[in-house]
């Protein structure tokens, strides 16, 4: 079997055991939330964990590289520079999607020591989820397009969100991961940015206390984090160059950006298996939106 009918496989595998462990924990009374939070990330591991085990040569296919301290410095400046696009994103999606899973750590956060959330918050799906979304899955699509397999890897961390909401800038940030990784060729790259992403949500959780009454309005969103979205983004792409340059990767980087037929081997990219377990989740988040829409708040 080849490398991307297997990571397919195991995408698909780990669908299955986390729409039952959804299952599972639906049937209880109320999950507290460090033990949901375990569950979560358990349910994301388990199999591409199993999977990476069973292939062996777990540091050199999926970790890599380690990372120079000058480009963890220029990743951790990489990834604030992009913070305010992410934020754009996630702004807009918030005027049309609920975002449950926002409002139970904003919750949790007036409860728990900080140290406590940002454990679960910020460390622990930094080094699961990296292994699973950017060890795992782009790694196995990385040969067939680099370009393509950030994308896909994206997309399936998008996904595997489960919500409408978090779905739309966990989708651009996975692809920027990837391209981190490939740029870097260390897995610790893309663990360096999803840490300094939540850990900069979990800090601001208990430093921006006061809650505001100001509706969340796509102008209000565009008026507050255009500009630094712009500019953030321009000043990214100068420090996301210098870190390839600084690993030798930058022209490899290029040619792939420029390499003909991206879309035909994204959509060669997806099988059954594929298919299948990302239809289940698309499902799963219009069921989610459903579910959560309250008809006597006046619309979306």
């Amino acid at each position: 079997m080849k490398r991307k009918e297997e990571v397919n496989l195991v995408f698909l595998l780990t669908v299955a055991v986390y729409l039952a462990a959804s299952f599972v924990i639906s049937m209880l009374p109320s999950l507290p939330f460090v033990p949901l939070i375990l569950t979560s990330q358990l349910a994301i591991l388990c199999v591409p964990f199993v999977y990476a085990v069973r292939r062996g040569n777990v540091k050199e296919e999926i970790i890599g590289k380690g990372l120079s301290f000058g480009n963890i410095i220029l990743l951790v400046m990489f990834t604030l520079c992009i913070e305010p696009l992410l934020t754009l994103i996630n702004g807009v999606s918030q005027c049309f999607f609920k975002t449950p899973t926002t409002d139970m750590i904003t919750e949790e956060a007036t409860k728990k020591p900080f140290i406590v959330m940002f454990l679960l918050v910020a460390l622990l799906p930094a080094i699961c989820e990296e292994f699973v979304y950017r060890g795992v899955f782009f790694r196995g699509y990385e040969k067939i397009g680099v370009v393509p397999g950030a994308i896909l890897s994206g997309f399936l961390f998008g996904v595997l969100h489960g919500n409408l909401n978090q779905f739309t800038y966990a989708f651009v940030m996975g692809a920027i991961f990837a391209l981190a990784v490939y740029a870097t060729g260390s897995l610790w790259a893309g663990t360096v940015m999803h840490l300094t992403v939540n850990g900069l949500s979990t800090v601001l959780l208990y430093l921006l206390t006061e809650e505001t009454s100001e509706a969340l309005t796509l102008p209000v969103v565009f008026q507050t984090f255009a500009v630094p979205a712009l500019f953030g983004s321009i000043l990214a792409w100068f420090l996301f160059r210098a870190i390839a340059d600084n690993c030798g990767t930058w022209e490899n980087l290029r040619a792939q950006f420029h390499k003909k037929g991206k879309l035909k081997t994204f959509l060669g990219m997806f099988t059954v298996p594929l298919t299948a377990g990302v239809l289940l989740m698309v499902l799963l988040m219009i069921l989610a939106e459903i579910a959560m829409h309250d008809p006597s708040a006046g619309g979306l």
